[in-house]
């Protein structure tokens, strides 16, 4: 072994172990690092490995290279959470796997600009967690906004203020409307009254240190906002230890993942049928929800100066008919409830429940034939906008052939772009309603 080797293999050697030794007495740890030092060191020293491995690794932060032979060392690293530059035996670059660090992987590769598998571990309709997963956005969209063009540092003017503390902040790139107090409330108008069948989404951050950290989402104006208890009427609630329909008939579960992350709070509304999910999870079955449907919605959220509470994203979508009957009565529908990644064809694990409801719809009537259609509002280049659209409603028929079974023959999929518009792009629900995959009854 050369001289120059053997002294670099040394060193890094030695800082390596002696930073991670510090950190534990455990001889048994000690051994299985220093192993793991031992082999990271010397094949970043080696020659021999590939350039497009060194290029990976300049743009990975404590990746960890290993043979894909060499089942022990990718465990290992994939259970500390590191990237894993994965080589073959002769030190070519074959995968790059995820740490912690979510699109790790599928970055560096691209900002090295080489060639390798990266595997996408994307949660898909129907499957894992998302398996029984049934909510299904209404189709027509009555509020929406996510904040953005609104000043920072203020109350939102699309909102009316109850009371409270509460201003627009700035994080991660996105706008949120920020509570610090325990008693904030705000009115979503709606400018008419909530049909029968409804849906509420909305995103939110709410800190699991403070006793008030608490959101409750109520059908009429008089709330005691300090003592939820007082209401007289049922209301669905996140709390410090339980989360779903609250007050005089209540369905909560012992569910509080919202807490200390970002959540997806989607909320359905059938006559007096209410269901309430917490990302994947169904916090509320409730089959007697009775309110007062008024032309708007009051939200109260609770937070602290230092540990306040956000929301954004609000979106509150009108039901309808059943899929198959609205397809026999107008010869097409329009869903708002097949979400992509931005500027993506890749289908959401939130589209469950409408992609399930889409299949087992052709599945029950085996004579039903559909044109697939994807649509999208004016932002942006048209002919991108286009393009994108026939990605999409090609996902969609591919996800239908593939996981339902559905014959290809009884399906067409085609892109519209933003050349049919059914609402003003000028506003935040208008181009919520544009943004749409329809089905078309074909005869």
């Amino acid at each position: 072994m050369a001289m120059w080797y053997r002294s670099l293999f040394s060193v890094g050697c030695v800082l390596l172990v002696g930073l991670l030794f510090a950190e534990t007495a455990s001889a048994q740890i000690w051994d299985r690092v220093r192993d793991r030092a031992e082999r990271e060191v010397e094949r970043r020293a080696e020659d021999v490995t590939s350039r497009a491995v060194n290029a990976v690794l300049d743009e990975l932060e404590d990746a960890v290279v290993c043979i894909a032979t060499d089942e022990t060392c990718i465990e290992e690293a994939e259970e500390e959470g590191k990237p894993v530059v994965i080589t073959d035996e002769d030190g070519e670059l074959v995968e790059v796997r995820d740490g912690d660090e979510e699109g790790a992987a599928s970055d560096a590769v691209e900002a090295a600009g080489v060639e390798a598998e990266v595997p996408d571990d994307t949660p898909r309709p129907g499957e894992g967690a998302w398996a029984n997963y049934d909510f299904v956005p209404g189709d027509r969209i009555m509020f929406a906004t996510n904040f953005e063009g609104y000043t920072i540092g203020r109350f939102p003017p699309n909102l009316e203020f109850l009371g409270g503390m509460m201003q627009l902040v700035e994080w991660e790139g996105r706008t949120f409307l920020q509570s610090s107090t325990s008693d904030s409330h705000f009115r979503i108008p709606l400018g008419e009254e909530l049909p029968e069948r409804f849906t509420i989404e909305f995103q939110a951050y709410v800190p699991g240190s403070v006793t008030r950290s608490r959101i409750g989402i109520f059908f009429s104006e008089d709330v005691s906002t300090r003592r939820f208890g007082n209401y007289d009427g049922q209301f669905f609630y996140l709390g410090r230890r339980e989360s779903g329909v609250s007050g005089d008939i209540e369905s909560l579960a012992d569910v509080t993942t919202y807490k200390d992350e970002l959540a997806d709070i989607r909320i359905a509304v059938d006559g007096a049928y209410a269901t309430m999910y917490v990302n994947e999870t169904r916090v509320a079955n409730m089959p007697a929800f009775n309110i007062d449907r008024k032309d708007y919605i009051v939200f109260v959220a609770g937070g602290r100066e230092n540990d306040p509470t956000l929301v954004t994203d609000l979106r509150i979508a009108a039901g309808g008919q059943e899929l198959y009957d609205r397809l026999m009565a107008d010869g097409r529908v329009s869903t708002q409830g097949v979400y992509f990644n931005t500027g993506s064809a890749s289908i959401r694990p939130e589209s469950t429940g409408t992609l399930t409801e889409i299949g087992r719809m052709l599945e029950q009537h085996g004579d039903l034939r559909l044109r697939i259609e994807g649509h999208t509002d004016s932002v942006g280049d048209a002919q991108a906008n286009m393009e994108l659209s026939d990605q999409r409603a090609q996902s969609v028929m591919q996800y239908l052939v593939n996981q339902h079974g559905v014959s290809a023959d009884r399906l067409e999929a085609v892109g519209m772009g933003e050349e049919q518009p059914v609402a003003d792009n000028d506003t935040a629900e208008g181009r919520q309603n544009n943004r749409r995959v329809e089905l078309v009854r074909l005869d």
